[in-house]
């Protein structure tokens, strides 16, 4: 007669153990991962970080650039309104008719200082400007979008107020004598003297508007050269 055989079970503090092994091996595996994924994020979020701030420090040496360009054609531009105005003072002959004519191309003359915005556009629509972690850094970029955005205001107001010059320019001059290649050419001036008046307080007042927005692309100027400096150092950008 067969006796049969029982199996005789494992015991349970080894089975106990091998399962909270796996489990260990598993855990450790998951939280590896996990930490291995932050770490990529954090290392592809500073890099991005980096390339927007190296991308903000070339916008603004183009805007030093453009400003100085910028700057120097209005002084130029100021010194031959302050001709005209000296010949709006003349009593009217031919010759300084003549030079009203000529110098009164200063008047629409309206050169705009417009900012590289590809960086700050992406900055503030892409949240950008959260991956950059240093808090000076954003508040130079933030401080400089604010300059540029009161820039553009004074330059609106630059822009309206030189289409009412050119307006008036219409009723007091004839703009055909520009086209006309005649070897005597016949510069027309009205005749009224309160538009004549008018003429000279508006270019007057203009000179005013422009040198004011020159000295605010001049104080641009500083702003953008030195938040380029504080930019690489908080950065540790080389040049």
């Amino acid at each position: 007669m067969e006796v049969p055989h029982h199996s005789h079970p494992q015991p349970f503090s080894k089975n106990w153990k091998n399962h909270l092994g796996e489990f260990f091996m598993l855990f450790l595996a998951i939280f590896s991962g996990f930490i291995a994924e932050n770490l990529r994020e954090n290392y592809t979020e500073k890099e991005k970080a980096h390339q927007y701030v190296n991308s903000m420090i070339g916008d603004l040496e183009k805007d030093t650039l453009q400003l100085q360009q910028v700057i120097h054609a209005y002084k130029k531009i100021l010194k031959g309104i302050d001709s005209l105005l000296h010949y709006l003072k003349e009593p009217v002959t031919d010759s300084v008719a003549k030079k009203i004519y000529t110098h009164s191309n200063y008047m629409g003359a309206s050169i705009l200082f417009v900012n590289e915005k590809g960086t700050i556009t992406q900055l503030k629509n892409a949240g950008g400007l959260r991956l950059i972690k240093d808090t000076a850094s954003v508040n130079c970029i933030t401080a400089y979008d604010q300059f540029n955005e009161l820039t553009s205001k004074q330059g609106d107001a630059y822009y309206r107020f030189t289409i009412e010059i050119l307006n008036l320019m219409e009723e007091i001059m004839d703009f055909s004598v520009a086209a006309k290649r005649s070897a005597t050419p016949v510069y027309y001036l009205s005749k009224n003297v309160d538009k004549l008046r008018i003429y000279y307080n508006k270019c007057f007042m203009q000179k005013q508007i422009i040198s004011g927005y020159c000295n605010f692309l001049g104080l641009q100027k500083k702003e953008a050269t030195k938040d380029i400096s504080l930019l690489r150092k908080y950065n540790h950008i080389s040049e």
